[in-house]
């Protein structure tokens, strides 16, 4: 039973370890104007390039907030992304790596020149599956922590040594 309870847990976290930990993002340059075109590099552990993931820049002043795709560029781990700023003002952004995505990673706010975005027309965050929560995490996580009360609550029962046969 405790076999099963501790075989559980070790496949509610594989996915976690699988995952490999985290990613590291470089920016090619920072914004100075409304257009920016900017390279995305997405380096595992900050070392291994990484291919096959959607970075996602994501800039926002008050409640104005949008979200630029990064597509590959050839390069093993680069890609590229063309932000476009409504208008000028003071703006965060971020960059979410596309590979594991639990925290964003944030570069100082920049001030950018020409007149600010109304806020009486905010735009609405893009929906392009950013974010969330990773499923492949959450299920066998659920799962476990569902099955660890009932198998511990299941009676015990003491295996008899087998009788001598005579």
């Amino acid at each position: 039973m405790r076999l099963l309870l501790a075989v559980l847990f070790l496949l509610a976290f594989a996915p976690a370890a699988q995952a490999g930990g985290f990613a590291t993002v470089g920016l090619s340059s920072t914004p100075t104007g409304t257009d920016w075109p900017v390279e995305i590099t997405v380096l595992q552990h900050g070392r291994t390039p990484l291919d096959n993931v959607t970075p996602r820049v994501v800039i926002s002043q008050g409640g104005t907030t949008r979200t630029f795709a990064g597509e590959p560029t050839g390069e093993p781990g680069v890609y590229a992304a063309h932000v476009r700023f409504p208008g000028g003002g003071r703006w965060e952004y971020s960059v979410l790596d596309g590979f594991t995505d639990a925290m964003p990673h944030t570069f100082p706010a920049v001030t950018l020149p020409g007149r600010v975005a109304s806020p009486a027309s905010p735009v609405p965050a893009s929906t392009d599956g950013g974010g969330g929560v990773d499923l492949a995490l959450l299920i066998p996580g659920v799962l476990a922590l569902l099955a660890a009360p009932v198998l511990l609550l299941l009676p015990r029962t003491r295996r008899r040594s087998p009788e001598p046969v005579l």
